[in-house]
């Protein structure tokens, strides 16, 4: 049964609750609630951060809706404990409107239960979301992560956070001094749960009082974008990719022309974005898309440190270079030196040859 407490503002004194919060963002799949792929990702992750402490912390997802989805409620729910989930928190607060209210109840719940840890997604609305709460409860964030792991430190188990910094030069590892220790999450960077966790679990919902709180922001409206690209690229089981190699605009139209002979997704380096050879929609890297395809191949591509950041959950990825020293060698499972372009020639020419 769901369980509705009152606040408790004054937790200055309070112990921490051994609780890991995720944040499980809902998004609208084809006029369904449904969450965000990221939320899985980050429950299997807070599942192996708690198993790295002998289990002492109880993973905790915050799920946010004003909407009756009373129809969907078990089907949604059971899906968070099959992901990782040990508890299930549902805000519920109707004068919420957008993700400055959202972030005002998260930032409520995390004063009366004192989490440790408060793991968020890195999507347009955790970003939102993940400074307001962490400047409210005065505690650190580290943005845009791509890897969760415990570490010691002065005694004391810590959340080490890694992120690429200096322009996707070097990566990061960063620790948080207070409670909640906050990170965001790229998404597509961590693996899902291959088995189920659990089917059921505790569940409490929880109505933020939201003090003297108004709305700054009024939605007028919605509409949803039909540029469904970025989904298509993060979620391809192949990718091809071209760099400053391809060179020119000719040379990616061949690219695009191959992806739809394999029935993969087209995307591009940073460098090739800036040379105008392809739009910032299908950037892969640290300022750009991450993706964790089957097969991933890249036609005249680096390997700069920021565009690997994209690609390392990628399960084979094959890299054509003429510079047999280029660093994305070092990553690939397989490595060809040789023109790109003359090799992507070569490939539509049997791929057509084979229709």
């Amino acid at each position: 049964m769901a369980k509705k407490k009152k606040h408790n503002q004054n937790n200055n004194n309070q112990s921490p609750s051994g609780e890991i919060f995720v944040y499980a963002e809902t998004i609208k799949k084809e006029d369904k609630t449904a969450f965000h792929p990221v939320a899985a990702e980050l429950l299997a992750a807070a599942r192996k951060l708690s198993d790295d402490l002998c289990g002492k912390l109880k993973v905790s997802a915050l799920f946010f809706s004003n909407e009756n989805i009373d129809d969907i409620k078990d089907e949604l729910f059971k899906e968070l404990y099959q992901n990782g989930a040990d508890k299930i928190y549902h805000i519920k607060n109707e004068n919420i409107k957008s993700h400055i209210g959202i972030a005002r109840a998260f930032t409520e719940l995390c004063k009366l239960k004192n989490p440790e840890i408060f793991l968020i997604g890195a999507t347009i609305e955790g970003r939102s979301i993940a400074p307001l709460i962490s400047s409210s409860l005065d505690t650190g964030l580290t943005a845009d992560c791509t890897k969760l792991e415990i570490t010691n430190y002065k005694n004391e188990k810590k959340l080490a956070a890694t992120r690429p910094t200096f322009g996707g030069q070097l990566m990061a590892t960063i620790l948080c001094k207070k409670l909640p220790q906050m990170a965001t999450v790229r998404p597509s960077v961590l693996q899902k749960r291959e088995k189920i966790y659990k089917e059921e679990g505790e569940f409490e919902e929880f109505v933020p009082v939201l003090e003297g709180f108004i709305e700054p922001i009024r939605i007028l409206g919605t509409e949803l974008n039909k540029h469904k690209l970025s989904s298509e690229l993060e979620n391809a089981q192949i990718v091809v990719a071209g760099g400053k190699g391809l060179k020119t605009e000719e040379n990616f139209e061949k690219l695009k022309k191959l992806a739809k002979l394999t029935g993969a997704a087209v995307a591009g380096s940073r460098g090739a974005v800036d040379m105008g050879l392809i739009d910032k929609e299908y950037q892969i890297g640290q300022t750009g898309k991450t993706v964790s395809p089957k097969v991933y191949v890249a036609f005249g591509i680096s390997g700069a440190i920021h565009h690997l950041v994209g690609i390392e959950n990628a399960k084979t990825i094959i890299a054509i270079n003429t510079d047999e020293d280029a660093p994305i060698f070092k990553n690939a499972d397989v490595k060809i030196v040789q023109d790109a372009v003359k090799v992507l020639d070569e490939l539509i020419e049997e791929l057509e040859k084979s229709d």
